[in-house]
């Protein structure tokens, strides 16, 4: 018996339906999924939220530091990004603003 190898053809647009929210940046509409846990710091304290955007990299991979976004109608600003697994996915941190 060969070996039998399948091409794996993803199609980020499924991963994205269940959870997607709206992302505004330079007045174009982009799907992305945001993440908001909360960070314990001290004391077993919720101090902090960590919000977290995840989103296709060809569409906003390329944000940077300070960029202001908007998340379903609400204002963020790039505290920094991070391509994930084989790139094709990034994880942008962002600091509501």
């Amino acid at each position: 018996m060969g070996l039998f190898l399948m091409a794996f053809t993803e199609d980020l647009d499924t991963f994205f339906n269940d959870f997607k929210v709206t992302v505004s940046y330079k007045n174009v509409n982009y799907t992305g999924i945001l993440d908001q846990p909360d960070e314990i710091v001290a004391d077993d304290r919720i101090l902090t939220t960590d919000y977290e955007l995840q989103v296709k990299t060809d569409e906003l991979g390329s944000v940077v530091f300070n960029d202001e976004i908007t998340v379903d109608f609400e204002k963020y600003k790039v505290r920094s990004v991070r391509k994930i697994d084989d790139g094709k996915l990034s994880i942008i941190s962002l600091i509501k603003v």
